[in-house]
């Protein structure tokens, strides 16, 4: 993978990879995927050479995101990917459709108040398929988890300066979250 030059990048270990996509396994195939904070593609790239079916990369620095579209290119998924550069939250706004694989990997330094956002956008504005995940890469000493209420964790793995914490999103509606009447 090419990195833009002067960027500090924390890319994934081979092995957190490798066990990650162990994981997911065949809910990759055929998958939808949105990889937020994406760097140069490390994990969308990876989900599109195990057969899914196209990415949303959302990436902040135009660099990385030139970076990121040879890297495409390198693979021969040109076809199979779409590189946007956005500022999120914010840059949810130009995605559009489901996704059966949400990628979540932002700076281990990140503001959890932008977190909590980010997980509450992806939620209500229905980016995920039913049955799909998203994957989120943080640091063990990250403060932000998404609320059990409407999150549900379905698997989480220690590797020691990274966790990968896999989840789905809660059935319950609004008026459910409220008390209301279901």
């Amino acid at each position: 993978m090419y990195g833009a030059k002067g960027r500090d990048l924390r890319p994934v270990l081979d092995r957190v990879k490798e066990s990650m996509f162990a994981a997911l396994g065949d809910r990759v195939v055929g998958a939808r995927v949105l990889d937020l904070f994406a760097g140069v593609g490390n994990l969308g790239i990876e989900a599109l050479s195990r057969g899914a079916e196209h990415a949303v990369f959302i990436e902040r620095h135009r660099a990385t995101a030139e970076a990121l579209t040879h890297n495409l290119e390198r693979a021969h998924l040109s076809e199979k990917g779409t590189v946007k550069t956005g500022k999120l939250p914010m840059a949810l706004r130009s995605v559009s459709g489901r996704f059966g694989l949400l990628f979540i990997d932002p700076p281990f330094r990140i503001d959890g108040h932008l977190l909590e956002e980010l997980f509450e956008r992806v939620r209500t504005r229905g980016f995920l398929d039913d049955g799909g995940l998203a994957v989120y890469r943080h640091s063990p000493h990250s403060r932000y988890d998404p609320p059990e209420d409407r999150w549900t964790l379905v698997e989480r793995r220690d590797y020691g300066d990274s966790i990968i914490s896999m989840y789905e999103t809660s059935e319950r509606t609004d008026d459910e979250y409220r008390g209301g009447p279901v």
